[in-house]
This record gives C-alpha cells, structure tokens and sequence, in this order.
C-alpha cells in the first residue's frame, strides 16, 4: 500500500475489518461529535450572564471543549499511527476537562442541570466515539 493511501485510511476500520477512506478529520465521528459539543458549550455560556461575568471559567471551559476538536484534528493531520492515538488521548482529557467545567458551572449556580443535558450526551457520545476510533487504531496495525 503506498504511502498516500495509508494516510487517507487513518483512522478508519470499520467492525467487519474492511477500511473506509477518510479523507479529512471532519469526517469523523469523533470530530464531529466533539463539534457539536463545543458548539453547545459555547451556547450555554451564550445564555449565562453569571458564568459570561466570570472570564476565568468561560476561559478555562471554553478552551477545554474547543481542544476536544483540535486534538483530532492534530492528530489526524501528522498522518503518523502513535501521533493520532496519543491526541485522541489528548482529546479525551480535554473533553473530561470540560465536562467537569460543567459540573462546576451547574454547582456555581451558572447553568442548571436540566440546560446541560444535551452537552453531557454529546459529551458521552463524543467520549465512546473517540475510544473506539484509538481503538481502531490499534487494530489496523497504525
């Protein structure tokens, strides 16, 4: 297999053993998953004048849920096996840095649990898609 192909096959096995191309980190799950989280972080400090007046939090959960998308990114783009799992890693510290950010927004009385829903399912999704996708990863041998 030549070089070129190995790198659009990062990150892409799929159960049965057959590859899929990918050919940009946006087609991934994970990526896009964690997009949508971000988007929804960045929707609740939209809608929380107490957590907008506390620059320090929205700082910290701000660039915690935005890691999330470029670690895969990162990763994806170094086109090397070891690289791309350790930034899913990566990844995967960041979006439990963030949900943790969360928590402590809902216990500082910025968000209430019920408005964080969704962001703790995405969240949940995002995690279970970026461990299978490391996953994946060891077994194809990258």
């Amino acid at each position: 297999m030549c070089a070129n192909t190995q790198r659009l096959l990062a990150g892409t096995r799929r159960a049965n053993g057959t590859t899929v191309a990918v050919h940009h980190y946006k087609e991934l799950i994970a990526w896009q998953l964690a997009e949508q989280f971000k988007i929804e972080v960045f929707g609740l400090v939209r809608g929380s004048q107490r957590a907008s007046d506390d620059r320090p939090y929205v700082e910290q959960l701000t660039r915690a849920a935005s890691s999330v998308t470029h670690n895969i990114a990162e990763g994806f783009l170094r086109f090397a096996p070891g690289d791309f799992r350790r930034f899913l890693d990566y990844s995967l510290g960041s979006l439990g840095e963030a949900e943790g950010r969360l928590e402590d927004g809902i216990q500082l009385g910025y968000f209430d649990a019920e408005s964080c829903e969704k962001a703790f399912h995405l969240a949940k999704r995002c995690l279970v898609a970026t461990v299978r996708l490391k996953r994946s990863q060891r077994s194809s041998g990258r």
